[in-house]
């Protein structure tokens, strides 16, 4: 064979195996990543075999090839933030944090700090409020209520404190809960609840999957643990609240395990009908609407607003429409992408739409 045609023999060889490889790297990438293709930010930037191969050494030297495009950390110091609560799953132990949000940029792992307070109460601090307040302000939700990612002074329950200084308001709200925890909160301080007081209720679309617990629900909690927090150990005593309907088609509450490693069949299984899923929200919604005789501003953060739990509301509740499209301008900060939780921006957004609704109930 003459040197040309040996060249180019070996040139075409060279195609095929790096084709070869190219297929079997996008094989592997998508057997590894299959569960959370839909979350993860767009096309690959680099080809399969680097990002395969990336991916192999991360889990041989852990934390020493991190992916650019994903890696991200939060800390928690100290330790021991969260705590077990038979009725709510878990909650918030009283104490000082620094919540550590670390990501990549340009090759150098950076990070921000943020100040996070916890009452003897579980509430998160909001300022100081009067021991003999006029009236309280209740507010109840998610990680977005209560406001991961910044630090107490730039949360809207703080602006809402300093907006109301005669008023007490009390935050309520968790990462990773939803309306059956906040079903569970309103019963448990109902009695506190006098007549001008206010509750705020967080509320959005994703609330329905943690509603029902729905195995896509603890398939993103396993995820999202494995990205995040890749040193903690799991623990089999960690569990979820979950609303469903009992045979009777009664509103029912229980807990069940948090994480996939100890129920897969669970985690595996089929997920409810979203007319199933519908009817268990709006039979939460009204729960905790009679809970108490006073105004309830459903705060809808995110989510379309045909959504079908947010029709025939009680009597008490009044949506106040704060998703993005709800605004006259682009209304999205992400802790400078060190995380998705809403900045000190969304966080005045969101106090810009309720405080005119709860002035006015002076």
């Amino acid at each position: 064979m003459s040197a040309p045609k040996r060249a180019v023999f070996y040139a075409i060889l060279a195609a095929i195996v790096l084709v070869a490889l190219e297929i079997g790297a996008s094989a592997f990438l998508y057997a590894v990543n299959k569960d959370r293709i839909a979350a993860l930010p767009g096309s690959p930037s680099e080809p399969a075999i680097l990002l395969a191969l990336r991916t192999g050494l991360s889990w041989l030297f852990p934390g020493s090839f991190p992916d650019p495009a994903t890696y991200r950390r939060m800390t928690r110091s100290p330790a021991g933030f969260f705590t077990q609560d038979a009725e709510q799953g878990y909650r918030a132990n009283p104490g000082r944090y620094v919540f550590r949000y670390s990501g990549m940029r340009q090759g150098n792992i950076e990070h921000l700090d943020a100040v996070v307070t916890i009452n003897p109460d579980g509430t998160r601090f909001t300022g100081k409020a009067p021991a003999d307040a006029t009236r309280r302000i209740f507010v109840l939700g998610d990680s977005y209520v209560f406001g991961d990612g910044v630090n107490d002074q730039q949360t809207f329950a703080f602006l809402l404190q300093a907006a109301f200084p005669g008023a007490s308001v009390q935050v309520h709200a968790l990462a990773g809960y939803s309306w059956a925890n906040a079903l569970v909160t309103m019963q448990r301080i109902k009695e506190q609840i006098r007549p001008g007081d206010v509750v705020v209720l967080g509320y959005a679309q994703y609330y329905k999957e943690r509603h029902v617990a729905a195995p896509s629900r603890l398939r993103s909690i396993r995820d999202w643990m494995a990205s995040t927090f890749p040193e903690v150990a799991l623990d089999p005593k960690d569990r979820v609240i979950r609303a469903r309907l009992d045979k009777s088609n009664r509103l029912a509450l229980d807990t069940i395990p948090m994480h996939c490693k100890f129920d897969p069949a669970y985690c595996a299984g089929s997920e409810p009908a979203p007319e199933y899923v519908d009817r268990v929200s709006s039979e939460l919604l009204r729960a905790i609407a009679a809970t108490t005789a006073g105004k309830i501003y459903l705060l809808h953060m995110f989510g379309p607003n045909n959504d079908p739990v947010l029709r025939n509301l009680p009597g008490n509740v009044e949506i106040v429409a704060a998703t993005p499209q709800d605004f006259t301008y682009v209304m999205q900060d992400n802790i400078m992408g060190l995380d998705d939780h809403g900045g000190p921006y969304w966080h005045y957004a969101m106090y810009s739409k309720l405080e005119p609704v709860i002035a006015g109930r002076r």
